[in-house]
């Protein structure tokens, strides 16, 4: 009865270390990608909350002026598929420009028209 545990004990852990080998690679550069699109979540709602979304032109969207957040979505797209660096240059980018904007929001707040 020990025998059959722990040769079951064994073998269950090494199909499970086998089938586990394979797989560690791609979670460990989504985690390294997925801090990029996290900081980009944050500054974007920052901007948001600024009422200072922008559309930016760029070449993973066809070269067509999309928001901010609809950038961001194709941040999350490549990361999926895999290509984290494409992935972490669209997220910095967003995050830069979210921060930018909400800059100028803030600077901006009391602008008022100069009649003169």
């Amino acid at each position: 009865m020990k025998k059959t545990l722990a040769l079951a004990l064994t073998t269950s852990l090494f199909i499970a270390g086998c089938a586990s080998t394979g797989s560690e690679e791609k979670p460990m550069a989504m985690a390294a990608g997925d801090s990029a699109i996290v900081q980009a979540e944050k500054d974007l709602a920052a901007a948001i909350d600024a009422q200072a979304q922008w559309k930016i032109l760029d070449p993973a969207t066809g070269g067509k002026a999309v928001s901010l957040s609809k950038l961001l979505k194709v941040a999350k797209k490549k990361a999926e598929e895999g290509n984290m660096d494409e992935a972490n240059r669209i997220a910095e980018r967003v995050s830069e420009m979210s921060k930018i904007a909400v800059t100028q929001s803030e600077r901006y707040a009391g602008a008022m028209p100069s009649y003169q």
